[in-house]
């Protein structure tokens, strides 16, 4: 049986995944499994992976009803044989270097139970972003001073461009939350949880590919404060797992997802109106949790100025200026790229 499975979630990718399944399926590294979960789709995402799974018996398709990605994801994960020794995920509108498969395991080869190597993101322009950190091999004490770091760095926000022991999947039964929004960074919070080896790769052989009319606001999601305090809290209790002090990194991450909270009531697929927005934004205000982590707020000048607003518990005030912060995003994408992806 192959090594590695790889696991792609597709829900009406019929335009672009047969490029993401080929970067798959033509990687030097050809000791590999694909499963694809066809997460209900109403286009012809399922005649293409048929098509394609007829011309390698490496794929495998999964039709499912829809449920989301984390649901799609453990199904695959379900289907793992005992054999398969490392698990990677890949989205169905993004695309793996073809060497990427033989780069990750090299951090396998040195005994890591998780590996990390480097992502770029294609914006509409076609200019790439780089997001990497230097090569290194961590043991357990390490990976807890290296928590903050990698995570502000952008590296344990996701479950793509990571190299994952099944076995270590197995033994723990981890799986995705039942989220739309946050669930790939509660499963790598479990999977550090119990690494005993984290290897950092430098290399980006990971592509995130936006398509047109993506927008760099993510969707809105009414469960979404309610994960984001509970990712924060996790992320507590992993500092606290590896003993190393909860710092201004883990707060600013915080900071950062509650900010798009707020912004995402202002995106054109939210539902609410003027008053579900205000009752929304009173909600995350009186967070008792947001108040402690907002203080000493650091991440440079637009951070402070952001959690300042937030620090103030005005539900007129911190819509005005979100609703802004919705506008920039839209009126000047770059600006509001560099500023939402900064370390």
């Amino acid at each position: 049986m192959a090594r590695t499975c790889i696991i792609m979630p597709a829900y009406n990718a019929e335009a672009w995944i047969e490029a993401s399944v080929r970067s798959v399926l033509d990687q030097t590294d050809r000791d590999l499994r694909l499963i694809v979960v066809n997460d209900g789709s109403t286009d012809g995402t399922e005649a293409v992976l048929a098509r394609l799974a007829a011309e390698d018996e490496r794929l495998t398709p999964l039709t499912v009803p829809n449920g989301g990605p984390a649901r799609a994801r453990n199904i695959a994960l379900e289907r793992l044989d005992e054999e398969t020794e490392h698990v990677m995920f890949l989205d169905a509108d993004d695309y793996l270097l073809p060497d990427a498969l033989a780069y990750a395991r090299r951090g396998a080869v040195r005994g890591a139970d998780l590996t990390l190597f480097g992502f770029s993101i294609r914006g509409l322009d076609g200019q790439l972003r780089d997001y990497s950190e230097p090569a290194a091999l961590l043991d357990r004490d390490a990976i807890g001073a290296a928590l903050g770091r990698l995570y502000k760095a952008n590296l344990l926000n996701q479950v793509w461009a990571k190299l994952i022991s099944a076995r270590l999947l197995r033994e723990h039964a981890i799986r995705f939350p039942d989220y739309r929004w946050g669930e790939d960074r509660l499963f790598m919070f479990e999977v550090l949880e119990h690494c005993e080896s984290l290897c950092v790769l430098p290399e980006c052989k990971y592509r995130y590919v936006m398509h047109p009319g993506e927008s760099l606001i993510s969707r809105y999601y009414d469960k979404k404060f309610r994960v984001c305090l509970e990712i924060d809290e996790r992320a507590q209790a992993l500092c606290r797992r590896f003993g190393v002090k909860d710092d201004a990194p883990f707060r600013y991450m915080f900071l950062k997802s509650v900010f798009s909270c707020l912004t995402t009531l202002f995106t054109p697929g939210c539902p609410l109106d003027a008053a579900g927005r205000r009752a929304a934004a009173e909600e995350i205000l009186a967070s008792e949790q947001l108040r402690e982590r907002s203080r000493g707020a650091e991440g440079g000048l637009p951070v402070k100025a952001l959690a300042a607003v937030l620090r103030s518990g005005s539900p007129g005030l911190s819509l005005a200026v979100f609703h802004g912060v919705a506008a920039l995003g839209k009126a000047a994408p770059e600006l509001f790229r560099r500023i939402k992806h900064r370390k």
